[in-house]
């Protein structure tokens, strides 16, 4: 049945469902509890930086490295989450290391795993689950693969052992130094997920070169098409406003 909705086109990033009421009743906007599997809510939609508006625990790693060349990287920016919580928000986080992991973390926080599927065993445990590969030789991101050896995803997804939370893959909170300058720049500066290429040095904006980034569907889905040749070289601030603008329909 056609379905006539006003006002503005969109990019198509997003789909509508309808159901129909039961004993006859007229159409109706699906609601998340109307369909099976994952989909975007309130206060479970992204991007990275909601993970930290409610209980969180960072998680270490203990493990042996699937991809030892993101390894001084990973222990760099861990390092540093922990350390700019603490001077912005005047608190201590929660770490655990991996093996430190109680059922009660799980139901209560958004855990922040830091490592790969080797050395996290958290980690490990639901990669299979995620919706990004990485192995010792690969990182991929729906239709775009980049070496494992110097590249390294980050991400938010629903915690696969309890969707009701989030699990976010090595990033803290998004602004960095730079945004020190003036509060009203300290906003999320990424979105669901991106590819780091750790060629390039973290610095005051970004912790590497963004090699790839976006948005996940309304399902929790890589739907984004891959970048043109060489959109890759582009600098970061660049492909994320890109993206945040197809996000928005702007």
């Amino acid at each position: 049945m056609p379905v006539t909705v006003p006002g503005p086109m969109t990019e198509r990033s997003w789909t509508a469902s309808f159901v129909r009421g039961t004993g006859g009743g007229g159409w109706r906007a699906a609601a998340a509890e109307d369909s099976d599997g994952l989909r975007k809510t309130h206060g479970l939609q992204g991007p990275v930086d909601d993970a930290f508006m409610s209980r969180f625990a960072i998680v270490k790693p203990t493990g042996k490295p699937l991809a030892p060349g993101a390894a001084a990287w990973v222990d760099a920016e861990m390092n540093r989450a922990i350390a700019e919580w603490r001077r912005h928000f005047r608190g201590e986080a929660i770490v655990r290391k991996d093996t430190e992991v109680t059922s009660e973390d799980v139901l209560t926080a958004n855990l922040i795993l830091w490592g790969d599927p080797g050395s996290n065993q958290v980690l490990g445990r639901m990669m299979s689950q995620l919706p990004v590969g990485w192995n010792a030789q690969d990182v991929t991101v729906g239709k775009k693969t980049f070496a494992a050896s110097t590249h390294a995803p980050i991400l938010i997804y629903p915690n696969p052992l309890n969707p009701k939370k989030y699990v976010v893959v090595n990033l803290g909170f998004t602004f960095r130094e730079y945004d020190d300058l003036n509060n009203a720049r300290q906003v999320s500066k990424l979105p669901d997920f991106a590819v780091v290429d750790l060629s390039v040095p973290p610095d005051s904006r970004w912790p590497g070169r963004i090699a790839h980034a976006g948005f996940f569907d309304e399902r929790w889905q890589v739907t984004m098409q891959a970048p043109a040749a060489g959109a890759a070289e582009e600098k970061p601030a660049v492909v994320v406003e890109k993206v945040q603008a197809q996000k928005t329909g702007n």
